[in-house]
């Protein structure tokens, strides 16, 4: 399972937020959604304006959730501060701000698709130049899903137990956390050098 190394989320968050207009605005909103709460992609495309809206937390609702299991995630200063702008935004665009109204839109003012997030990830993965060449195709070196990975090694890196990133990701058992606790060969080598 891959995920994004810090140097490699920098920059996919630099690309549209280098980016002028509307889908970078949304889109740079949605990979702070990806990357600081580590929702998956049904969770992402359910949320309305009522969840986030003068919230310091975000509820995840058991009708957009993978197996109905409800969650609470905190939400930090600078992600509220994220949604208030974007929020801004959204009435300057024309895009209702009624509580049930879906927080992401597509371009065609409906609620944003999980096929729609995978496009726009991979998207953005391209522009940052976060790709390789597979036979003569240029494919993304990361999906959505990625983002969750990420969310949960950084916990994992920075001294936060299995049992936070359980209750983080919304995960039932313990056995389904332990796969972000997979090592790769750089950390093995990084362990090894330090000694």
């Amino acid at each position: 399972m891959k995920y994004l190394t810090e140097i490699d989320q920098k920059k996919l968050f630099r690309t549209p937020g280098e980016t002028k207009g509307k889908k970078a605005e949304r889109d740079l909103m949605i990979l702070f959604f990806l990357f600081y709460l580590g929702l998956r992609c049904s969770e992402l495309v359910g949320l309305n304006l009522a969840d986030v809206k003068n919230r310091d937390r975000l509820y995840i609702r058991p009708e957009i959730t993978k197996r109905a299991k409800p969650r609470i995630l905190p939400l930090n200063k600078k992600l509220q501060s994220a949604i208030k702008n974007f929020l801004k935004l959204k009435l300057t665009w024309g895009e209702s701000l009624q509580d049930e109204s879906p927080l992401f839109i597509s371009k065609k003012n409906n609620r944003l698709s999980k096929r729609s997030l995978q496009d726009l990830f991979e998207y953005w993965c391209k522009r940052a130049d976060l790709t390789r060449n597979d036979k003569g195709k240029e494919k993304s070196l990361y999906s959505v899903h990625s983002a969750r990975h990420s969310f949960a090694k950084r916990l994992l890196q920075r001294g936060y137990t299995l049992q936070h990133v359980q209750k983080l990701l919304g995960h039932s058992s313990l056995a389904s956390t332990g796969i972000y606790c997979e090592v790769d060969y750089e950390e093995l080598e990084e362990a090894v050098n330090a000694l």
